[in-house]
C-alpha cells in the first residue's frame, strides 16, 4: 500500500515534468481575432494564448506597457469581470517584441471561450477580456494561438500545463 508521503513525492516529480513539458510545447498561431470565422473553427480542447501586436510606436517595453496600462485600466472597465495586469508577469518582460502575450487560458471548447473574450458584454458576470466593449482599443490587433490537448485526464493535466505555460510566457493579464 502506498503512503501519503510516497504519493506526495510521486506527484511532486510528475508536477516538475509539467515545467519541462511547457518548454517543449509551442502555441500555434491560428489567426487574428478579427477573423471570427477562423476563431469559430477552433472547436477542440486545449490551451489558448491571446497576444496584442506592438504597433511599433514605442521605443521600449516599459514605454509600451505604460501606454497599454493607461488604456486597459480605466474606471469604465473596473469591477466588470475583466482580468487585470499582474505586476510579477509584467516585470518579467524586458524586450519589446512584435506580439506581446496578454492572456493564457484553457477550455474544452476553445472557440466558445475565445468568443467570450471577444464579444461578451461588460455587464456579464463571466470573467473575460471583453475586447469589443473596450472601444478605446479599437484598431488594435489581437492574435489567437492554441495548443490542442485532447486527453482523457483533461481536468488533471490541462490546469497544470496552463500554469507552467503562464510561468514561461508571462501573459500580462489574468487571475492567477
Amino acid at each position: 500500500m502506498t503512503t501519503l508521503h510516497e504519493l506526495d513525492h510521486a506527484l511532486t516529480q510528475i508536477f516538475e515534468n509539467f515545467k519541462v513539458m511547457a518548454h517543449a510545447l509551442s502555441f500555434q498561431a491560428i489567426c487574428e481575432l478579427s477573423d471570427e470565422t477562423t476563431v469559430n473553427l477552433q472547436r477542440y480542447p486545449g490551451l489558448y494564448k491571446i497576444d496584442i501586436r506592438n504597433s511599433g510606436e514605442h521605443q521600449s517595453f516599459k514605454e509600451w506597457y505604460a501606454w497599454f496600462r493607461s488604456e486597459w485600466v480605466q474606471d469604465a472597465y473596473e469591477r466588470k469581470f475583466t482580468p487585470n495586469p499582474k505586476k510579477k508577469r509584467v516585470a518579467a518582460h524586458t524586450q519589446l517584441v512584435e506580439w506581446i502575450p496578454l492572456y493564457i487560458g484553457k477550455s474544452r471548447y476553445i472557440s466558445g471561450r475565445v468568443w467570450e473574450h471577444i464579444n461578451l458584454k461588460l455587464e456579464r458576470p463571466t470573467t473575460a477580456m471583453k475586447l469589443k466593449e473596450r472601444t478605446n482599443l479599437t484598431g488594435q490587433r489581437f492574435r489567437l494561438s492554441t495548443i490542442r490537448v485532447d486527453v482523457s485526464n483533461y481536468d488533471l493535466i490541462v490546469p497544470k500545463l496552463e500554469s507552467a505555460l503562464r510561468d514561461l510566457h508571462n501573459p500580462l493579464l489574468g487571475r492567477q
